[in-house]
């Protein structure tokens, strides 16, 4: 069912005034792009048309996200019907204006917040969220529209953090991966209704350009490289088409050919566009959903590929108003088998100060994780409500249940009192008497000193108080006697009870920049000798130790190619990575090792000897 609502509700729950005589209603929704409801509705006598205007809001049912709000854009009335054109309620926010935004090696989650934060006007209502917790860089320079910086292309957030974007009302969330491979096998002679196969060659790229403009560190004039890299389809096509790519955050001539050359092998901008939309009957039970990967097999058309939906079209009136999906479309990547990963991507990056309130840019940030907390907890309200009022029944039980066995035991316990109390003078002394000697053994027992005549109290208890920390490494504790100390030759037995606090450890990632590497080897020294040495061989750029203490180490990098690097460094939990930047030796022994290069008139290296 369609409702139709105000245009300042913010409520998703209210329904409004029920549209119970749309004749079609439609959701289209891409990947990362428009989200639209297009409703026919006819011109009755019952003149609920007449009250379509334009920003009011229709609620239509979509798949999996439920019921969401949509802002009617654009009614166009006809002879018989209006046709009637509304866009997702997050569209409301696409238009605004956004700062210069400076985003360094941080989670998507973390530039979302800075989005927020740096918005020329606060953005009330609506909350932005991610689970990507991949560290990326992302610059702009320039005030730009929300839409822009959000999900306009491969340089915006979605772009940069390679996620899938999810629209829930005033929930904007960015995803790893919307959906899922649910083992779902869609073919021609089983649940394939119709098939259309798009392949497409015209945006195909086969030579680029790529430079990079930065300031090395101590120079006063910039630095720009340039390189120039060729497809290995270069020669499948009859033609070159060249484009030219920048990034500033690359100081190296081997870095930048990798990552133009990842634009072929990751990217597959060398190869056609192969795009399949299709119409499917009924799965068997097989659910499909945006984001999900499928196995599309059609033996007619000699194929079996692994797609993933990345649009829909979806009608909202189908199966009594349950909603059923008309067409899915399927992405145009390349591949064969399997749901791959998002692409490795380095994104383009220059630091700059951003001169903001801080106050402003916390105050946003906050309100938008509220905002973010308000929406995923109101998914849950019910559920949590009813769960609070079982416990409450629960408690309330338990209670009725206690009380009932104290009223069973009063009676019985007044008659004991009663008894005690009425057995005479002679018992009451008797009682007393004992009360006083518990007495006097509870107190010399509570000051550990002295003893009633059968039993000695000694004090054995570690200096300063029975609670203490013993720091790691303490070599020996006190203890001390109550009375003339320990006899020479004589056996005790000193008992005590403690907690063990494991000591905190991390794995840290060694990372060495350099554009090629040739091994090296890891010293850790700690400050604190009781801690172990740390020798690690390294054989890759990125390498994990495993299980460093907390403490303050001195890290010396070594190798055959290398300087000797020293560094001081503090380990904590928020220590995860350690950057390593080695000198090269003036001149290292190759140790008959095998290397691969070629000619350059501006070498990095020069071998001696050898064969080539």
């Amino acid at each position: 069912m369609l409702y139709l609502l105000e245009s300042d509700t913010r409520n998703v729950k209210w329904n409004g005034i029920p549209l119970h005589e749309a004749t079609s209603a439609v959701i289209k929704e891409q990947m990362n792009g428009d989200f639209i409801l297009t409703v026919r509705y006819p011109i009755t006598d019952s003149e609920i048309c007449q009250l379509f205007r334009e920003d009011m809001l229709i609620k239509a049912p979509a798949p999996v996200i439920g019921p969401q709000l949509f802002r009617i854009k654009k009614p166009v009335e006809n002879d018989d019907h209006l046709e009637i054109t509304a866009y997702h309620i997050t569209d409301d926010v696409m238009q605004r204006s956004i700062n210069p935004l400076s985003v360094n090696k941080q989670s998507c989650w973390q530039a979302l917040s800075q989005l927020v934060q740096v918005a020329k006007s606060p953005i009330n209502d609506f909350s932005f969220t991610s689970d990507i917790t991949d560290r990326r860089t992302i610059n702009t320079k320039e005030v730009e529209t929300l839409y822009s910086v959000l999900m306009d292309g491969a340089h915006s957030i979605v772009g940069t953090w390679e996620g899938e974007m999810v629209r829930d009302n005033f929930a904007i969330s960015i995803k790893r991966n919307r959906g899922e491979d649910r083992g779902v096998i869609i073919s021609t002679h089983k649940n394939l209704k119709s098939y259309q196969r798009t392949k497409n060659s015209q945006n195909v790229v086969t030579r680029i350009h790529a430079k990079s403009t930065f300031k090395a560190e101590g120079a006063k004039e910039d630095t720009t490289i340039a390189i120039t890299v060729d497809s290995p389809l270069i020669g499948a096509y009859p033609y070159i088409n060249e484009r030219s790519y920048t990034n500033n955050n690359i100081q190296t001539v081997e870095e930048l050919t990798k990552w133009a050359s990842a634009k072929f092998t990751n990217e597959h901008i060398d190869k056609a566009t192969d795009a399949i939309k299709i119409e499917a009957y009924e799965l068997d039970g097989q659910t499909v959903h945006m984001g999900d990967t499928v196995n599309l097999k059609s033996y007619k058309h000699n194929v079996d590929v692994y797609k993933k939906a990345i649009a829909y079209e979806y009608d909202c009136l189908a199966n009594n108003g349950q909603g059923a999906y008309l067409t899915i479309t399927f992405d145009d990547k390349v591949k064969s088998e399997g749901n791959g990963g998002g692409l490795s991507a380095v994104a383009n990056a220059i630091l700059d100060k951003q001169e903001t309130q801080f106050d402003i840019m916390l105050e946003r940030a906050i309100a938008n994780a509220n905002r973010a907390f308000d929406a995923e907890f109101a998914k849950h309200e019910k559920n949590i409500t009813d769960a609070i009022e079982r416990y409450k029944a629960k408690a309330e039980e338990m209670g009725a249940k206690i009380h009932e066995e104290i009223e069973k035991e009063r009676p019985e316990f007044v008659k004991r009192i009663r008894d005690e109390l009425m057995s005479g003078a002679d018992s009451i002394a008797e009682l007393s008497k004992k009360l006083e000697q518990v007495s006097e053994t509870a107190r010399v027992n509570a000051s550990l000193i002295g003893g009633d005549g059968n039993t000695q109290y000694n004090k054995n208890r570690l200096n300063g108080g029975t609670a203490k920390k013993i720091s790691y490494g303490t070599d020996f504790v006190e203890v001390g006697h109550n009375g003339e100390g320990f006899e020479l030759g004589k056996k005790y037995v000193i008992s005590w009870s403690a907690t063990c606090t494991p000591y905190g450890r991390v794995d840290v990632t060694m990372a060495v920049n350099k554009p090629t590497f040739y091994g090296g080897h890891v010293h850790l020294a700690p400050a604190n000798t009781i801690m172990p040495v740390i020798e690690k061989d390294l054989t890759q750029k990125e390498e994990k130790v495993l299980s460093v203490y907390y403490g303050a180490y001195r890290l010396t990098f070594s190798g055959d190619w290398y300087q000797d690097l020293e560094q001081s460094v503090a380990i904590d939990n928020q220590t995860r990575r350690i950057e390593l930047t080695p000198v090269y030796k003036t001149i290292a022994d190759g140790q008959n090792a095998r290397y691969d290069g070629s000619w350059n008139e501006s070498p990095t290296f020069i071998f001696d000897g050898g064969r080539t």
